[in-house]
């Protein structure tokens, strides 16, 4: 998830709750089909940089597959360390670094970069994009391309009531996430409470919030800041199939070179 230099507060007091707040996701599918559309596009590719890795559950699930080399990286401090002390636990072989994508300061490159679980949402114009674009195509290789996804209009509206939820963490940590869209603005609002309780959850010792906001972009948005920054689109899938996206489709996983 990305946190740059313009939003510092997101994604901070939020790590200490985010795996919970992920919880039904399940990486190792989602690990599965980056793989395929990997071997599907060039079967001889082995080094991946994620960026928005978040707390690292995508990198460490991709590690497991023991056939890429993977530098994860994202803004947050907070999340970054989570990501490591879970990386730790599995033994996982990732390099992990502190990267605002609007700025990516490397020397190598890639065989792949991935940005998915809508971080592209993030970005608040398609100019900033665009910026996000350039920086990419800094570390890929020639023939290197980037696998990313976003949410579109159709998958606010259909979701964004489901999304107001609450839970728990094993150490004490609860959240509650307000999550409204504003069709007329395009605009995603998700507001998270966190609380710190104490040992017997009968206390707050300590209350911070967190105002996340992504804007939804169609096909066609994305398609011409594509092309505009130079890259070509080698597939669109809609969500985690290997169909077509369409105008429909609520989330578009887009693979360009």
């Amino acid at each position: 998830m990305p946190l740059t230099k313009g939003n510092q507060e997101i994604y901070t007091h939020l790590a200490k709750v985010y795996d919970e707040v992920m919880k039904d996701i399940d990486y190792e599918d989602w690990a599965d089909f980056i793989d395929e559309i990997i071997q599907n596009h060039n079967n001889e590719a082995t080094t991946i940089l994620e960026l928005a890795c978040g707390t690292g559950s995508l990198a460490i699930s991709l590690d497991e597959l023991d056939c890429y080399e993977i530098t994860a990286s994202d803004y947050s401090e907070q999340m970054l360390e989570v990501a490591e002390q879970k990386a730790s636990i599995k033994q996982s072989n990732i390099t992990w670094k502190r990267i605002d994508f609007f700025q990516i300061d490397l020397k190598e490159k890639f065989d792949v970069v991935v940005m998915l679980f809508d971080s592209l949402n993030y970005i608040k114009d398609t100019e900033s994009i665009k910026i996000m674009l350039n920086e990419v195509k800094k570390v890929l290789k020639k023939d290197g391309f980037f696998i990313f996804d976003f949410t579109t209009p159709q998958h606010s509206s259909k979701y964004a009531d489901m999304m107001n939820d609450q839970g728990i963490t094993f150490d004490n940590y609860r959240f509650v996430r307000i999550s409204r869209y504003l069709e007329a603005e395009g605009v995603h609002y998700n507001e998270f409470t966190i609380e710190k309780l104490s040992d017997d959850k009968q206390q707050v010792l300590a209350r911070k919030n967190e105002v996340h906001v992504q804007r939804t972009y169609k096909l066609d948005d994305i398609r011409s800041v594509v092309n505009d920054a130079g890259f070509k689109i080698i597939a669109e899938y809609d969500g985690l199939d290997f169909v077509p996206a369409t105008n429909q489709s609520d989330r578009i996983t887009m693979v360009i070179q």
